[in-house]
């Protein structure tokens, strides 16, 4: 920053204190930064609704939680372990987690040993200009319309494009519903090209910003996150997730 110029006398002794003209300073720094928060925030989840339907107007499928909370899987009983998986299905991370240990956490889920969430992310479309996260994810909620969301889940995933960003055809996807047991495709198909679940997604991302949670994939048991070393250790070995759960109880 450059320096004043030399001749710039000092302030009156009349008038108000450089102290005083600081403190105003920084509290209209600090009001104008208010107003930019204000303005530009995502628009904040209504944590009142209860009743399954998205928080912006938009349709929720089946299995979504009330305020955003994402796609639960399984019915197991409130005593059991709260496992939420944040993944977006343009994620090669997420993709590689879901292959390793996904079919072990849906078998615990399925057996009531876990509760089981997914929070379905779509940060990756700005990163990489697309809509392919928002698509993916409606998708799987209009697989989850009609009971087929965790085999449509592993099957979006197993047919990953290896090239962030490339997505899917609407062809693709209808196939990986019928792949998935959907039995209605018509239905399936209305429900893509109308994007019916999107504003559910978009809750969930922002759901998930508010949390904290700014990437994927993300595992928490018990609103504890689990850190780097496990993480590696569930995309590594299909048999781990048994004792790291065990171990985050």
């Amino acid at each position: 920053m450059a320096r004043p110029p030399a001749h710039i006398p000092p302030p009156p002794k009349n008038g108000p204190s450089p102290g005083l003209i600081g403190a105003v300073v920084a509290l209209v720094v600090v009001l104008i930064a208010v107003i930019v928060y204000i303005a530009f925030r995502p628009d904040p989840v209504d944590d009142t609704r209860d009743d399954g339907a998205s928080v912006t107007g938009g349709g929720s499928s089946p299995s979504a939680l009330p305020n955003a909370g994402g796609i639960r899987v399984g019915d197991a009983g409130s005593d059991a372990p709260d496992v939420r998986v944040y993944v977006d299905y343009q994620c090669p991370w997420c993709g590689l987690l879901e292959e390793v240990s996904g079919p072990a956490m849906l078998e615990a889920a399925d057996d009531g040993d876990i509760q089981l969430t997914f929070t379905l992310m779509s940060f990756l479309d700005s990163n990489l200009g697309t809509d392919s996260s928002l698509r993916g994810a409606n998708a799987a909620l209009c697989a989850d319309d009609q009971g087929a969301f965790p085999e449509f889940h592993q099957r979006l995933f197993a047919g990953q494009p290896e090239d962030e960003g490339t997505g899917w055809t609407d062809e693709q996807l209808v196939g990986f519903a019928e792949d998935s047991g959907v039995g209605d495709l018509d239905t399936f198909t209305a429900c893509l090209a109308d994007g019916t679940h999107n504003d559910y997604v978009k809750d969930m991302q922002t759901r998930s910003n508010q949390d904290g949670v700014s990437g994927s994939p993300r595992v928490f048991i018990n609103g504890e996150e689990l850190g780097n070393e496990q993480m590696n250790t569930l995309m590594r070995d299909p048999n781990s997730f048994p004792a790291i759960l065990e171990g985050a109880l």
